[in-house]
C-alpha cells in the first residue's frame, strides 16, 4: 500500500502537519503536489504564502487547480512583475478569472501596438 491511498482518509490537521514537513525539509521523498487536493483552502492559501516566500514556482504551478482565485492572481501579478522569474505564465490561464484574462490580452494589444515587429510590415 502507498501513503497515497490514504490521503482521502486523513484528516485536514494531520495533511497540514504533513505538509508543512515536506515544505520544511523535515519529510524528503514526499511529494507536496499529492496533497494538494485533500487540504483546505485556508491551509492552501497558508502553503502558497510559504512557496512564494520561497520562490518554489514548481510547486506553485502545481498548486494552482486547487487554489483560491486570489491566489492565482497574486502569483500571476508577482510572475508578471518579475518577483517569480522561473514562473511559467502560459500555466496560470486556465485559472485566471475572464475579466482577468480579458485585461491580459489588452494589455499585449497595446504592447504589441507601442512596438510593432519588424516582420509585420505589409508588402
Amino acid at each position: 500500500m502507498n501513503y497515497t491511498e490514504l490521503l482521502p482518509f486523513m484528516d485536514k490537521e494531520e495533511l497540514k502537519k504533513v505538509a508543512f514537513q515536506i515544505i520544511n525539509g523535515d519529510i524528503k521523498g514526499v511529494k507536496l503536489v499529492t496533497f494538494f487536493p485533500f487540504l483546505g483552502k485556508e491551509t492552501l492559501h497558508e502553503i502558497v504564502d510559504l512557496l512564494i516566500e520561497k520562490k518554489d514556482t514548481k510547486s506553485l504551478q502545481r498548486a494552482l487547480p486547487f487554489m483560491r482565485r486570489e491566489d492565482v492572481k497574486k502569483i500571476y501579478q508577482m510572475a508578471l512583475d518579475g518577483a517569480l522569474p522561473d514562473f511559467d505564465m502560459h500555466r496560470v490561464l486556465p485559472f485566471l478569472g475572464s475579466e482577468d484574462v480579458k485585461t491580459l490580452f489588452h494589455e499585449l494589444i497595446k504592447k504589441a501596438a507601442d512596438k510593432p515587429a519588424e516582420d509585420d510590415e505589409e508588402a
